[in-house]
């Protein structure tokens, strides 16, 4: 990759990254509604992937995972206590948790759109397909991890209300505008 390009890329990938960091530090990165918080993070961080490949979608991942950890340990609800390795009791577990389905959200997108690509040749569902697909995976990652590390926690009880509600508007959002944001960029060769 020559310079202008790399260059560009890492532009880019700062671009995304800031705007992880100002989603994550105002209401509009994670939305409360108790019990939960749903949060359209992992729509830049999928965007990021789609576009600029894996190893940058894995950083975007990363970026998100650490700005949830921190907003996690000022969160107003209790359940988001668990994502902070200062104040859910459990510092390794909450620190896999915030980072490993992170990271694979940002890794995920790029690897399917190039399987789909060899299969459907439509780049508007490929895309759709991949954001709406690794999303699911991220909410499922990460409800797993509850499970498995915060037992004490009635994960049966709200994963019905999460895979329900939450997980859905998360994958359509991440659908609609990750497709939204990806098509035009691609096709007026922007990214």
């Amino acid at each position: 990759m020559n310079t202008t390009k790399k260059t560009t890329q890492f532009t880019r990938l700062a671009l995304l990254a800031a705007l992880l960091v100002v989603l994550g530090c105002t209401p509009l990165g994670f939305i409360s509604i108790p019990p939960i918080s749903i949060t359209l993070m992992h729509i830049p961080v999928i965007i990021g992937s789609l576009m600029l490949g894996a190893t940058y979608g894995g950083v975007l991942g990363l970026v998100f995972g650490l700005v949830s950890m921190l907003k996690a340990a000022t969160s107003p609800n209790p359940a988001d206590l668990v994502f902070s390795p200062f104040a859910s009791g459990m510092p390794l577990a909450s620190l896999v948790m915030c980072i490993g389905p992170r990271v694979i959200l940002g890794i995920l997108p790029a690897i399917l759109n190039k399987l789909l690509f060899k299969v459907l040749k439509k780049q508007a569902i490929n895309f759709t397909i991949s954001a709406c697909i690794s999303t699911a995976v991220h909410t499922i990652l990460v409800l797993g991890c509850l499970s498995l590390f915060f037992k004490a926690i009635p994960v049966q009880e709200i994963f019905m209300y999460i895979i329900g509600v939450n997980g859905v508007l998360e994958m359509v959002a991440a659908g609609v505008l990750a497709t939204g944001v990806c098509v035009p960029l691609k096709k007026n060769h922007v990214i």
